[in-house]
Formats: C-alpha cells, sequence, structure tokens
C-alpha cells in the first residue's frame, strides 16, 4: 500500500543537516548538538544538574545579551553558569587542603612510630 503524507522536517542553519534542532532563545536560529557546541552556548536552569538544551543562545547573541544585559533571563543563566564555576573552584580547592591535611597527618603518626 502507497501513502502519500505531508512530513515537516527540521534542518541545521549551520550545517544544513536534517536533524533535532535546538532554536536560540533571542534570534530564533535553529542549531544540531554538533553546531551547537561550535556556534552557541548551552546554559544549565541550575548550578547541579547538566545542560537539557534549554537555555541556549547562538554567540552573537549571547555576546550581545552580555554586553547590554537586556534579558533578564539570558542574564540568569549566565548568573548560573558563574555560580556553577566558581563551585567548582571552591571544591578544587578544598580537595586539595584535604590532601595536605591527610599527608601531614600521615607524616605526624609516621613520627610518633
Amino acid at each position: 500500500m502507497k501513502k502519500t503524507i505531508l512530513k515537516e522536517v527540521t534542518f541545521c542553519d549551520c550545517c544544513g543537516e536534517e536533524t533535532y534542532v535546538t532554536q536560540c532563545l533571542r534570534c530564533g536560529a535553529e542549531h544540531c548538538y554538533e553546531c551547537r557546541k561550535k556556534v552557541g552556548k548551552d546554559y544549565t536552569h541550575s548550578v547541579y544538574c547538566s545542560g537539557s538544551g534549554d537555555g541556549y543562545y547562538c554567540n552573537i547573541c549571547d555576546h550581545l545579551l552580555r554586553k547590554t544585559k537586556e534579558d533578564e533571563t539570558h542574564s540568569a543563566y549566565v548568573e548560573i553558569d558563574n555560580l556553577g564555576t566558581e563551585r567548582i573552584k571552591i571544591l578544587k580547592e578544598i580537595d586539595t587542603e584535604c590532601k595536605f591535611a591527610e599527608i601531614h597527618l600521615e607524616q605526624l603518626q609516621q613520627e610518633l612510630k
């Protein structure tokens, strides 16, 4: 049996591939997963989770919005991104201090023997 159907498909605005795309929240440009990594920025909605494509801006819009700060949603995404980076830095510092304290304790125990 043959059927004629109308099918809507999406194409990446960057590479032209027919695939799933994510849309820039400002200009509406649509990019596939691979192109998103090159021509855009994915923001997460929480410091403690990985991204789901819900906060995507192309690099042009991201740069413009960082300068103008005219979009409160974008500013919130940037703040969450900055806090996530700061959290990782602090955790690394704490890990370093823990290792130093453990080595120091080990040295003291060796001296007592």
